[in-house]
């Protein structure tokens, strides 16, 4: 009987666990979704490129909705594809404009100042302002830039403050791997391996082993669909 009793409250207790990851605030950095339910989320990052029509084709195909952390520089440069990811019902996010790794910067700032609490300024300042020029960007696609990966998923407290400032959400991953040298089996096993509640899974969907990368999204859709999993963007895995 006593058992019986417990089970009622262990499901709300999930419940509530599920509450509290539901609501990251902007200036949170959040890297897994709830671990209380089968959902997880495909990213990509870096375009968009010459190749994401092919990743949305494929992502058609099985209809999943992803989420696309875009560069303002790449939306730019290709804005018809950029609107077509958010037409087809895919999420899109920041991933600044242009790469830039902001800890080098901040580092260069201080050898250029010799003064690390002017320095740090001058990155916040530099990174807010970036980011602001990245969402008039990406926002003309018809999206509400509410999440940001930082290039490198570097996190520090002043790159936090910035994000609280700019209203975003800072979104690392669980398990990326397509830039590395790996053997292809065992890249594509890393990632069916990393299928789990709440798993932000990082693809690049125009990078150098791009097809590659192609085979592998397909092998862990059919993997996450044959465990029950429910692939969703970011903002409703949260």
């Amino acid at each position: 009987m006593a058992q019986k009793k417990f089970l009622p409250f262990l499901f709300v207790l999930i419940f509530f666990s599920n509450l509290i990851w539901a609501a990251p605030k902007p200036g949170d950095f959040v890297a897994q979704g709830p671990a209380g339910q089968k959902k997880m989320t495909l990213t990509f990052d870096d375009g968009p490129g010459a190749h994401t029509e092919a990743f949305l084709n494929l992502l058609e195909k099985y209809q999943v909705k992803a989420t696309f952390f875009m560069l303002g520089q790449q939306a730019k440069t290709r804005p018809r594809v950029a609107k077509m990811v958010f037409d087809r019902g895919h999420e899109i996010g920041s991933h600044t404009y242009s790469h830039v790794n902001y800890l080098k910067h901040l580092k260069n700032l201080e050898a250029k100042y010799g003064n690390p609490g002017k320095a740090k300024d001058k990155a916040q300042a530099d990174l807010l302002a970036d980011m602001k020029k990245t969402r008039q960007i990406l926002e003309q696609t018809g999206a509400k830039i509410q999440i940001c990966r930082m290039p490198h998923g570097i996190d520090r407290p002043w790159i936090k403050n910035v994000a609280k400032q700019e209203g975003v959400v800072l979104v690392n991953w669980t398990f990326g791997a397509d830039w590395t040298k790996l053997p292809f089996e065992k890249l594509k096993n890393g990632y069916i391996q990393a299928v789990k509640p709440g798993a932000i899974l990082l693809f690049h969907d125009d990078g150098k082993n791009w097809e590659q990368t192609l085979q592998i999204v397909e092998a862990v859709i059919v993997a996450a669909r044959e465990k029950g999993y429910s692939i969703v963007p970011v903002l409703q895995l949260f």
